[in-house]
């Protein structure tokens, strides 16, 4: 995962981040230009008639359409904009220029762009939720967080780490932490992991601060987590090499 590409996301009609295709998983999305619109909210205009009025103030709301060149899959996508004044000296002219221009930032897209590449062998439900998470990652970060807490509950459903324990003779739930630290038992590594992701996503549902780049750090984790987790290479080597061993030589197959 590429995190420093998930952190710039404003853009230009001119210019847009490489933004990759959640339908093909390798086309870069471009954007359709005839479909792309944008207005300027009552509010700015209101402002048109202050004295102090500059073109900085202008507030736009937008929506467009995205296409994959690759498999021809479309985007939809709304957000906000806003004009940017710049100005830079032409050393070989000797003079300044200024110019003013029009940058957008998203705030959803539909469907979701995918922020990493989930592991195939996820879970459908699991994989589910963490898409949820992504389509809020461009406007609700404490929701996304909330989201991403949420798979690692389902995750350690998934992984069969029980749910409840006996104490005083009364059956009483366990918390998400108390659950990641069963799960040590199994895997500390992973457990580890999970259990800073867990530490973000309490974030998301008591008063914090959250940056975007926590989340993609947050994401990081759940990605690497997903890979140690459900991919199954590693025990196929295992099963094979030992196959191998047991037979002092070819292992037996089935016949085709």
């Amino acid at each position: 995962m590429d995190v420093t590409k998930w952190l710039k996301s404003t853009f230009s009609q001119e210019r847009i981040p490489e933004w990759q295709c959640p339908n093909c998983k390798s086309g870069k999305l471009i954007l359709v230009n005839e479909k792309f619109h944008f207005e300027e909210t009552a509010q700015s205009l209101s402002y048109h008639d202050q004295d102090e009025w500059e073109p900085e103030f202008i507030c736009y709301i937008f929506c467009g359409l995205l296409t994959c060149p690759n498999c021809g899959e479309h985007i939809s996508f709304l957000g906000k904009g806003n004009v940017e004044h710049d100005q830079y000296y032409d050393q070989f002219r000797d003079e300044y220029h200024e110019e003013y221009n029009n940058i957008f930032e998203p705030s959803w897209f539909n469907p979701p762009l995918e922020l990493f590449r989930i592991n195939t062998e996820c879970p459908k439900e699991i994989k589910n939720e963490i898409i949820e998470s992504f389509s809020l990652f461009w406007s609700d970060l404490p929701s996304c967080a909330n989201k991403i807490r949420t798979s690692i509950e389902m995750l350690m459903n998934q992984q069969k780490v029980k749910t409840t324990i006996i104490q005083s003779g009364k059956r009483r739930l366990l918390s998400l932490h108390r659950r990641i630290e069963e799960f040590k038992a199994v895997n500390s590594e992973i457990a580890d992991y999970l259990l800073a992701i867990k530490w973000i996503g309490n974030i998301g549902s008591h008063p914090g601060k959250l940056e975007k780049i926590d989340i993609l750090e947050t994401y990081e984790l759940l990605e690497f987590s997903l890979d140690k987790l459900f991919d199954n290479k590693e025990t196929k080597m295992k099963k094979l090499s030992k196959e191998i061993i047991k037979r002092k030589g070819v292992r037996k197959r089935k016949k085709i």
